[in-house]
């Protein structure tokens, strides 16, 4: 891509909600190979809040565009001052794009450069594996926007159905992970667990929708015919959620011994969690659609038990081009769950094989360096498709 093209990068959030990883790191890398990158930071934060986003944005050294409120949801006095000061950004700076990650930046940018003479170019990413529902105010915002990534065929499909896309402004990309060693130090220790355990893991905030219900039915099947077995939850929850749906429901089933709780895991110690576990569980994607828990498992060489929800059954399964399955993709019921579990546990081969599979399929296809290679291309692609006037 030209380095002298310049790209600002918006999120509509200070969370480190799902898409927030994956954005951060695909701007980064676009920086590393040259591209004039800016990142948004959000300046709104509830009271107490952490401001993730600006921790990580400093830890990645990206360069940032401030004096933007960027609300998850829309609050429309919020919205107004946000379009005008934007637009003011976008005239001071000339940006050649603004890429959107989330729906609320999204509509931001679209009425942004609804009165600029000559606007950038808007670009979306999509992290969901099926279309977003087309409502009025997503038909405003993709009929303002030049091309949209998408992660799926899914996907791919409803975007062209759905806002009339041409195949030449979609790119679908496989979503990245980082590179990861299964070699080093664990937790085991830690977690006063030696070599004679089997640890099944699996990350997920503690919140009702993520089936905390089905994971302990999984376990107290798996740990029955399995004593050595201990699963591991690498999440938090509010105090409320975490009381309700893990503690009292390990309690009430006797699980205690059987369940370790090490929380929320920042690095280097959730890479060491992960290089501990035998299997990983995953059950409900939460924000980011794109499973990005499931492809750090996969990164350390972990084979997957998960259900059929979202992109689960075609991250898991071989794939066209080759290259065998990573794990199960299984009715959301405990039998078949925790039987593919004890299979995997009781079977170092397949283990062996699964992960094997995993690890080769990141460094195949989720090779971060090559999707932000081909999102510049992209971007150019765009750019000398849009001609002497703005693509609308």
């Amino acid at each position: 891509m030209n380095e002298s093209r310049r790209v600002l990068h918006l999120f509509a959030n200070y969370k480190w909600t799902g898409p927030a990883d994956p954005a951060i790191r695909m701007a980064a890398r676009l920086r590393a190979l040259g591209t004039d990158v800016r990142f948004a930071q959000a300046a709104f934060v509830h009271r107490g809040g952490e401001h993730r986003m600006a921790e990580e944005l400093w830890r990645w050294r990206l360069p940032v565009v401030t004096g933007l409120e960027l609300r998850k949801h829309v609050h429309l006095r919020s919205l107004l001052r946000d379009m005008r000061a934007l637009r003011a950004i976008l005239r001071r700076d000339r940006f050649d794009l603004v890429h959107c990650h989330l729906d609320a930046d999204h509509l931001l940018a679209a009425l942004a450069v609804w009165a600029l003479a000559r606007p950038p170019l808007l670009v979306r990413t999509l992290y969901d594996p099926v279309l977003p529902r087309p409502t009025l105010r997503a038909r405003y915002a993709f009929r303002r926007t030049a091309g949209v990534v998408v992660p799926t065929a899914a996907a791919h499909a409803g975007v062209a159905s759905a806002f009339g896309f041409a195949g030449e402004r979609l790119l679908r990309q496989e979503p990245v992970t980082e590179p990861r060693s299964g070699a080093g130090p664990d937790l085991r220790a830690r977690w006063g667990l030696d070599a004679g355990h089997r640890l099944v893991g699996i990350t997920a905030r503690v919140q009702p929708q993520r089936r905390f219900d089905l994971l302990w039915q999984v376990a107290r099947r798996v740990c029955a015919a399995l004593p050595a077995v201990r699963f591991v939850l690498l999440g938090r929850g509010n105090e409320r959620d975490t009381r309700t749906l893990v503690t009292e429901p390990i309690a009430a089933l006797g699980l205690q011994q059987q369940v370790v709780l090490p929380g929320y895991l920042r690095e280097p110690d959730y890479s060491a969690a992960l290089r501990a576990l035998d299997v990983f569980l995953f059950l409900v994607p939460g924000s980011d659609g794109t499973c990005r828990a499931v492809r750090e498992a996969m990164a350390t060489g972990l084979p997957v038990v998960a259900t059929q929800r979202g992109m689960l059954p075609e991250l898991l399964g071989p794939r066209p081009h080759g290259g065998g399955p990573v794990g199960f993709a299984c009715a959301e019921d405990a039998v078949p769950i925790a039987d593919r579990l004890l299979e995997l546990l009781g079977d170092d081969a397949l283990r062996r094989q699964l992960g094997g599979n995993a690890l080769q399929l990141t460094r195949d296809c989720m090779d971060p360096v090559q999707a932000a290679r081909a999102l510049a291309n992209f971007y150019e692609q765009l750019l000398s498709q849009r001609g002497g006037g703005p693509l609308q």
